[in-house]
């Protein structure tokens, strides 16, 4: 294989690979778009009536008896 067909052949591959991350980057942010535009009315605030839970879940290492 001579010289200017590998790099020929390099040149290519590389072109391609771009070609294909700009595609896979369009066709993300087209969906991502689509979602944000079908999904306008999702709630954004708690409902009226509940409240927030009372204390923390976790604890607090200052509770512990050890």
């Amino acid at each position: 294989m001579n010289v200017s067909l590998a790099d020929a052949l390099v040149d290519s591959y590389a072109s391609e690979q771009l070609d294909g991350l700009k595609a896979a980057t369009l066709t993300t942010g087209g969906i991502t778009l689509h979602g944000f535009l079908v999904t306008p009315h999702l709630p954004n605030g708690r409902a009226s009536g509940t409240k927030p839970p009372d204390g923390d879940a976790g604890g607090d290492a200052s509770d512990s008896t050890c």
